[in-house]
């Protein structure tokens, strides 16, 4: 089996930097060529007002391929932009709520604004991996944040940082934008209490022959 588990008890900051940082060497080939893709397709949309509305879909999709990525899974190049637009309605809704609530507080003195992106940290992952709707995404997503707050507070910290370092080099963007997702969908499936052992890419080939 698969030594890129994610461990039932709860996680900690170390473990799922670690865990990111494995998955990312497991598939690095197609984790960066989608990197790639994914970049470059937020810049075009970015150019027009309806290719603004469609980027949360494409960030979800990303977001869900790297969440199979942490699970062991086999992800294949550009194959996330399907799982994003199957769930358009819902994620370009919840981006509109996360950009109004954390503008809002972001004006009013910071700090609201900081707590809500805390407290809704995994509200893609919640819709693109469970197929909730809206408002359940952001309930939920609180609760799992809610005896949290602190340590998930440095995660975003720490993330922030590293996504910095990452554009402030350039093409660094391609490597520190997944590894940030992945240690996310890390923390977001270790919290979760999901069984998460999984089979080597080569286990999951001969699965696949074999059924053939």
């Amino acid at each position: 089996m698969s030594e890129n588990i994610i461990p039932l008890e709860k996680p900690t900051i170390e473990s799922i930097y670690k865990q990111g940082f494995q998955t990312m060497l497991d598939q690095i080939v197609v984790i960066i060529a989608n990197s790639v893709i994914f970049l470059i397709a937020c810049a075009v949309l970015g150019i027009t007002i309806i290719g603004i509305i469609a980027i949360p879909a494409v960030i979800g999709g990303f977001t869900e391929s790297l969440i199979r990525a942490a699970r062991g899974n086999k992800v294949e190049i550009g194959d996330f932009f399907k799982a994003g637009f199957n769930k358009f309605g819902t994620l370009l809704g919840a981006g509109i709520l996360f950009m109004l609530g954390v503008g809002i507080g972001l004006i009013c003195l910071i700090i609201p604004g900081i707590y809500l992106m805390v407290r809704w940290f995994f509200v893609s992952y919640l819709i693109v991996d469970k197929g909730v709707g809206v408002s359940e995404a952001f309930e939920k997503s609180g609760e799992m944040v809610s005896n949290i707050f602190w340590e998930v507070l440095a995660v975003f910290i720490i993330n922030a940082v590293i996504e910095s370092i990452g554009c402030s080099i350039g093409v660094g963007a391609i490597l520190t934008t997944p590894f940030i997702l992945l240690v996310s969908a890390h923390y977001y499936l270790g919290l979760s209490k999901e069984e998460t052992v999984q089979p080597t890419l080569e286990e999951q080939d001969d699965a696949k022959n074999e059924s053939e």
